[in-house]
């Protein structure tokens, strides 16, 4: 199922749709086959239930105002009666109808727009509404120059970007078999050795779940299943313990989701960059809003084992809980203070990786956390979750085909920032 247009969804009776069909929560799970089945069950009742109370809200009419449509009567009827006679002063009256309604026309949209800014307030999102014509400028893809083509139609210009950025989720030449040889051995030796389900881990509670959703931006684009935000945040009860199901088994057989691992991408011109060259988008990735939900609860557990076991350094400071750069930006400034203070010069090596969480070697990945001694479950899980990932760029409303990302951590993901870290 899919939605398509605008609507306008009656929360109640979407909920109540799905209190009313099947109970998901009986569900016996024995394999991964039977969790991707309950996967497709849970999405595919939320999109019934959302269609099934949502309503097309159709094209609205463009407003006029009972005084500018008074006026434009009678100036109708004054200019066809113009046409028939050409009388002189027919045609004066004409000319002063139309300075009145032009003068009218302004000054309502005036009173409007000054409406419209008195009222607006941060609470109910009004002000943010507001500001977003005046910071978001549209960039329409031109025809673009591919390595082998020329792209001309949406698709073609789709097609033409997801063949770009696959060579750019590709593993840089690593030059160095024994590094490899040794990172390889260590990865199949772990899966090899691994059994096929855990218990041993803090399994996920509703509660848990309720608090994270409770924090989701119901303004958040969806990924390609459609599912957003906003229904998320509607969901009942007896969907949360669902997913909280899902969740749980993710974290039992170490394995997650295949249909959650394709990404939508949006491709964003760089500033000052030929937009006729493919190679001058950033790709903006959009994953299904409910694997992000999964996402957290994984990171909370890895999160909680890093800083227990003081695994990160504590000049690290990027993508931890309480820290930020400004504190960097403090430690630095600390530094030069004390050069100063000791007559001695203060020197930075700035270091920019490029296309750095594009071309994270997975396997050497894997292999930190074995070294790490993260918890098995939590390795498996991320092995699974960085393989076989899918991507596909989306220009206006088509879709190249889908490509294949071979290295780096996803783009758009809540754990792929620590794993880089």
């Amino acid at each position: 199922p899919s939605i398509n247009g605008k609507t306008k969804t009656n929360w109640n009776n979407f909920r109540n749709h799905i209190n009313l069909a099947e109970n998901l929560n009986n569900t016996i799970i024995n394999s991964t086959n039977d969790l991707e089945n309950l996967v497709e069950k849970f999405e595919t009742l939320i999109l019934d239930a959302k269609i099934a109370a949502s309503n097309p809200i159709p094209n609205s009419q463009t407003y006029i105002d009972p005084r500018i449509r008074e006026l434009n009567n009678e100036r109708n009827f004054v200019r066809k009666t113009f046409q028939r006679n050409r009388d002189p002063v027919l045609k004066a009256i004409l000319n002063k109808l139309n300075k009145k309604i032009k003068k009218l026309n302004d000054k309502i949209e005036t009173d409007n727009y000054t409406k419209t800014l008195t009222d607006v307030n941060t609470d109910d999102g009004t002000f943010w509404n507001f500001t977003q014509p005046f910071k978001r400028k549209k960039h329409t893809i031109p025809t673009l120059l591919g390595p082998t083509s020329i792209a001309q139609t949406n698709i073609e210009k789709a097609n033409c970007l997801a063949e770009s950025l696959e060579k750019q989720f590709q593993l840089n030449d690593l030059h160095h078999n024994d590094t490899e040889t040794i990172v390889r051995d260590s990865v199949e030796k772990f899966l090899n050795s691994s059994p096929n389900s855990y218990t041993d881990f803090p399994p996920p509670h509703n509660d848990e779940l309720i608090k994270c959703i409770k924090n989701l931006n119901k303004n958040k684009a969806p990924g390609y299943d459609g599912i957003d935000n906003k229904i998320i945040l509607n969901l009942p009860i007896n969907c949360i313990t669902t997913l909280s199901i899902i969740i749980e088994n993710i974290m039992k057989f170490g394995y997650f989701p295949t249909r959650w691992k394709t990404a939508t991408v949006i491709p964003i011109l760089k500033p000052g960059k030929d937009p006729t060259d493919h190679v001058s988008y950033r790709p903006i990735s959009l994953l299904p809003s409910i694997s992000k939900i999964a996402e957290h609860l994984i990171l909370s557990r890895l999160n909680d084992h890093l800083e227990e076991n003081n695994i990160l350094i504590p000049e690290q400071f990027g993508f931890r809980k309480n820290l930020s750069t400004t504190h960097q930006l403090l430690r630095v400034t600390e530094f030069i203070q004390e050069g100063l203070n000791n007559k001695q010069k203060t020197g930075a090596v700035l270091l920019d990786i490029q296309k750095a969480f594009d071309r994270v070697w997975q396997d050497g990945l894997i292999h930190k956390l074995i070294n790490y001694n993260i918890p098995h479950y939590l390795i498996k899980i991320f092995h699974s979750y960085l393989s076989n990932r899918k991507f596909a760029v989306k220009v206006n409303n088509e879709m190249s085909q889908n490509k294949t990302i071979k290295a780096g951590v996803a783009q758009g993901s809540k754990i792929g920032p620590v794993l880089f870290a």
